[in-house]
């Protein structure tokens, strides 16, 4: 990434731009050497053909110009902070993309890693012992981050966002950070509205006074709230055999913070909710899309298909 700061990444701003040009974010199939990595709730993860090596995580939903900057700002913030808690993040480059009559999209561009080496792969396949040291590893990093930072942030523990190198006991690396979990004066520094952006638009107004999206945020700053959330996402990866084993981890790492011990029953009823919502949510996207593509409007997400919750 360090020679992509220099003359390659105008190509590439150049490339997304032309991959913009020609993107139908509701059939992004349909564009020639474009492939879907994953997506995230507000987000979509890509990779093309002709720029092996990386992954390009596109986020939109930006007012103007300057909120795309001010993101992208934020997310370089977001980085050095958890890195001076050292805790390692993947290289990440943010390069806003103008477009012609439309508001602006941002990628964070990374390079590709081992897809068995991130954390939900290795929760997935590896032994006991194994699970148990990545486990301790995560919830070590996420402790670092909490009482070291040079700014008042957190982070997503769910497995999916580290990676763990082969052949190192060192704190595993942070690969998500396109929602920057970072508090300036008590106050969330990410807009709100961009996450808002997401919703259809009858239901921003509802999660703007009931503070949805303040809420979502300061759950990451829960300990607790968070480590329930990891858990929880043991259904979704498939493994909710290895709840019970990970609870016992969990507790003890939560003991000295002064938390309650959480029960599988904690983490089953959590899921179930969360599942319900994100499945209402994503369904609500899909019905604004047909909307807006019927009524020549356009939509600028790019949305999964069929999710195993």
């Amino acid at each position: 990434m360090a020679e992509q700061a220099g003359a390659d990444a105008g190509s590439l701003a150049r490339r997304l731009a032309d991959l913009e040009e020609g993107l139908a974010p509701a059939r992004p199939e349909a564009t020639p050497g474009l492939r879907i990595l994953g997506y995230g709730e507000v987000s979509a993860v890509l990779v093309l053909a002709d720029v092996p090596g990386l992954v390009l995580k596109r986020m939109s939903g930006f007012a103007d110009q300057r909120a795309a900057e001010t993101y992208g700002e934020l997310v370089t913030d977001y980085v050095a902070a958890v890195r001076s808690a050292g805790v390692p993040v993947v290289e990440t480059e943010v390069l806003v993309v103008r477009r012609t009559g439309r508001t602006p999209v941002t990628y964070l561009v990374q390079p590709e890693v081992a897809g068995d080496r991130i954390g939900h792969s290795i929760m997935r396949t590896a032994d006991d012992a194994a699970h148990e040291t990545l486990l301790h590893r995560v919830l070590d990093a996420v402790l670092a981050v909490r009482e070291k930072a040079a700014e008042d942030v957190a982070v997503d523990a769910q497995l999916s966002n580290w990676y763990l190198a082969p052949d190192t006991s060192g704190p595993p690396t942070l690969l998500d950070v396109g929602t920057p979990f970072l508090r300036r004066g008590g106050r969330q520094a990410m807009d709100a509205e961009i996450i808002l952006s997401t919703a259809p638009a009858p239901l921003r107004p509802v999660f703007r006074r009931l503070g949805t999206v303040h809420a979502y945020f300061e759950d990451y700053f829960e300990p607790r709230t968070a480590a329930v959330d990891l858990l929880g996402n043991y259904h979704k990866e498939g493994r909710p055999d290895r709840i019970d084993a990970a609870l016992e981890v969990v507790n003890q790492w939560l003991e000295p913070l002064g938390a309650s011990p959480i029960t599988r029953r904690d983490v089953d009823r959590y899921y179930r909710s969360d599942a319900r919502l994100l499945g209402f949510w994503l369904q609500a996207r899909r019905a604004e899309r047909a909307v807006r593509l019927r009524t020549g409007r356009g939509y600028d997400f790019i949305l999964p298909g069929r999710v195993r919750r």
